[in-house]
């Protein structure tokens, strides 16, 4: 759905130059009418365009609508969306408050959901730049800033993306590659709050021995990072995953990595090489890790 609404924009029609921020944060609405609407009030500030108090609100009871204090954006990319002029070459995107909210339909909850929401803020920002001659799209200073110490921050390189038409955008969904990724994230909480959940609930039992159950999942992601050669990760690499490991569901401190791969990672060389056999059983994997190599550290931290 999201897609075809970044489609919609592409070939939505021309504004003008001074209505241009309007503008975008309009196709940036059409976009995501699939999802829900969004409302903010629309100005510039500096060269950027900024929406106050902008927010994403879900279609659907209990599902948590989107909040930001402020919201900026900038780049040539916005002209090339609005106005069909330029190429998509840069975006830059800001987020000050970010924070989900839950609406329940009962006044007094929404009021004191959206309260306790506000001492949860979340600041993100990140950068996007496209060379349309070598068909390189980068995504740089990614930084997502979470309440407490929890951080990721990370960088990208995409090859094979060509955004000059709505065509060549879509077959680059089937041709692009990743051959470049670097993480870094902090996390005091952080897993708990965002991924414990739904992985619990795809990898443990309704019901019976949790502890022992939560056990055999370690076990099994263990023995899955044991079969990774060592061409892809190191001995030191997977040393600092199994220590990582060994910590869930509680892990605390600052996990590091960095991937190269060559010729790239993406839709060709998934296509129909997803392994089988269980989280115990990388073997099927191997094509897909061949040219990759990874390099992890898990540095253990309480939080201050």
């Amino acid at each position: 759905m999201i897609r075809a609404g970044l489609l919609t924009l592409a070939l939505a029609g021309p504004a003008t130059a001074d209505a241009l921020c309007p503008a975008a944060w309009a196709r940036v609405g059409a976009a995501l009418a699939d999802l829900g609407a969004v409302s903010g009030t629309v100005g510039q500030d500096g060269g950027w365009c900024v929406v106050d108090g902008a927010v994403l609100n879900l279609d659907g009871q209990y599902l948590p609508d989107w909040h930001m204090d402020r919201l900026r954006f900038r780049g040539p990319a916005l002209g090339w969306l609005v106005e069909g002029t330029g190429a998509p070459e840069g975006l830059e995107v800001a987020v000050e408050g970010l924070r989900p909210v839950i609406e329940t339909g009962n006044a007094q909850f929404d009021w004191l959901y959206a309260a306790q929401a506000r001492a949860h803020r979340i600041r993100a920002e990140a950068a996007l730049s496209w060379e349309p001659d070598a068909r390189v799209l980068r995504l740089e200073g990614l930084s997502i800033d979470f309440p407490g110490e929890n951080l990721v921050e990370g960088s990208a390189v995409l090859t094979g993306v060509d955004l000059s038409s709505a065509g060549a955008m879509q077959m680059s969904l089937g041709s692009f590659a990743l051959t470049r990724a670097d993480l870094r994230v902090v996390t005091h909480g952080l897993f708990e709050g965002y991924l414990l959940m739904p992985l619990g609930s795809a990898l443990l039992p309704a019901e019976g021995d949790m502890p022992a159950a939560a056990e055999g999942v370690r076990v099994g992601l263990a023995a899955a990072l044991d079969s990774v050669p060592e061409a892809n990760l190191s001995k030191a690499g997977k040393a600092a995953l199994g220590t990582l490991i060994a910590e869930l569901p509680n892990p605390a401190g600052t996990l590091v990595l960095s991937l190269r791969a060559e010729p790239g990672i993406g839709p060709v060389r998934l296509a129909g090489r997803a392994p089988g056999g269980g989280a115990d059983n990388l073997a099927e994997a191997a094509p897909l890790l061949q040219g990759v190599v990874m390099d992890v550290d898990w540095t253990h931290s309480d939080a201050p």
